[in-house]
């Protein structure tokens, strides 16, 4: 086979970019792992240790990395790779795999293996490993411009109000209700809470809205980030209803699709695509 492999260098950020667009075109998943930003502290950031593979004609075919990372007194070594589409079948991705997975046992105790877009191949070679999937969300998209908007609405007693500073508060309770049961819940404090939702450059207020005291929807550039629904106020459609207006804000804003993620056992999922949203990939991860 006419490869090169050597170690991943910061001139080949370009060509990784490149490779990553390529798999996201085949695979699908998420958009947003086909830009440098996301690329770039996952292959080449300082401390880790990456590797390429090259063609005769020089162009990137596969690319691998591992970073270490210390989390509740635990040291781990995340591996992630991406193998061309045209080339696969061949064997590259074992090989890439094998050498992650050497360079991770000497670098830490545990190994997290990521991929952020899920084939049948990849699922098959990680179990040959002995990997184990651990966690695994879909990837969902709603088309703004093709697609209707679902006929759900908000019961009568229930008043919708758009984000604001004042309403964080009331809107951290909602979440906080919604989602205390759900595992890895990470109890955060209100200030935290709003400060990862409000402090992100892409967060959208007039698409984040809170209905009465019992439901509610936090809205990005592109993206329903989250959706929850206090638990004695469940079976009354109040997600699928914010979820909903918080499209046709978007479409009156001119865009074009929404984006949202969520967990493969989670039960939104099913209510996702009653609402039209349809799945164009799977993030996992395998220990």
């Amino acid at each position: 086979m006419d490869l090169t492999w050597r170690a991943l260098a910061e001139g080949d950020v370009p060509a990784l970019v490149a490779l990553a667009a390529r798999c996201l075109a085949v695979d699908g998943g998420l958009p947003l792992a086909a830009d440098e930003t996301f690329l770039r502290p996952r292959f080449v950031a300082d401390g880790g240790q990456g590797w390429a593979a090259v063609a005769g004609d020089g162009g990137l075919v596969a690319a691998g990395a591992v970073r270490v990372r210390d989390a509740d007194g635990t040291r781990r070594a995340v591996l992630t790779g991406l193998v061309d589409p045209a080339r696969r079948g061949a064997g590259i991705g074992g090989r890439l795999l094998d050498q992650g997975l050497a360079v991770a046992a000497d670098a830490a105790g545990a190994v997290t293996v990521e991929i952020e877009a899920l084939t049948a191949g990849a699922a098959r070679l990680f179990q040959s490993r002995g990997l184990r999937e651990i966690w695994a969300e879909e990837v969902m998209r709603f088309d703004l411009v093709a697609s209707p908007l679902p006929l759900v609405t908000l019961p009568a007693d229930l008043a919708v109000s758009t984000w604001t500073d004042d309403l964080a508060p009331r809107f951290f309770a909602v979440y906080t209700a919604a989602f205390r049961e759900r595992p890895g819940f990470p109890g955060w404090t209100v200030g935290q809470w709003v400060d990862w939702t409000a402090g992100d450059d892409d967060f959208r207020p007039r698409w984040s809205l809170l209905a009465g005291d019992a439901a509610f929807v936090t809205s990005a550039e592109g993206w329903i980030v989250q959706v929850g629904v206090r638990p004695e106020e469940r079976g009354r459609g109040l997600g699928a209803a914010l979820v909903t207006e918080a499209l046709r804000r978007m479409r009156e804003a001119g865009r074009t699709e929404a984006l949202l993620d969520v967990n493969v056992d989670n039960p939104a999922g099913a209510l996702y695509r009653r609402l039209g949203f349809t799945v164009i990939g799977r993030r996992a991860r395998f220990a």
